[in-house]
């Protein structure tokens, strides 16, 4: 798994950071409501809180941010990508809860700035490095049993 070797973690994180910026600034053009922005910012930078998952699976406890933002480290030596909270089946799930949500909270635009957001960081992580076509989908991970190898393009 290579993640863009050329802009890293950091600069990866700094794109979504980017993206993100943008999605809440429009929704925020558009709903006039800070709660939402706060909620692209979730769904749209937050879920690669997941990358601390694979991290101290591998390592346990010990933290060294330079390892932690070289993903090679961890994931290719380790053998597993779990990523947890990356998976396109998700957007179904996030899209039937934002609408439930938005319905009892009365907060149009809730659905948009989850789904948006998130959605604009798969896509991003989709086209950042080469891999397997399902490799963003979670049930296929799972049924690969996490291995990184299900992250790699077949040949």
């Amino acid at each position: 798994m290579n993640l863009n070797s050329e802009i890293g973690l950091l600069g990866h994180e700094l794109i979504h950071l980017i993206l993100t910026t943008i999605i809440g600034f429009f929704i925020y053009r558009r709903y006039h409501n800070w709660r939402l922005v706060i909620i692209c910012f979730i769904f749209g930078f937050f879920i690669d809180i997941d990358h601390w998952f694979d991290y101290f699976l591998y390592f346990g406890t010990n933290f060294n941010l330079k390892d932690f933002f070289n993903v090679t480290s961890y994931v290719t030596v380790g053998g597993k990508a779990y990523i947890p909270l990356h998976g396109w089946e998700y957007i179904v799930i996030f899209t039937i809860i934002g609408q439930m949500i938005e319905k009892i909270t009365k907060i149009p635009g809730l659905t948009w700035a989850i789904v948006l957001s998130y959605s604009a960081h798969l896509i991003f992580d989709n086209f950042a490095f080469p891999h397997h076509i399902l490799a963003y989908s979670f049930i296929y991970r799972l049924s690969n049993h996490f291995n990184q190898i299900s992250f790699d393009i077949p040949r």
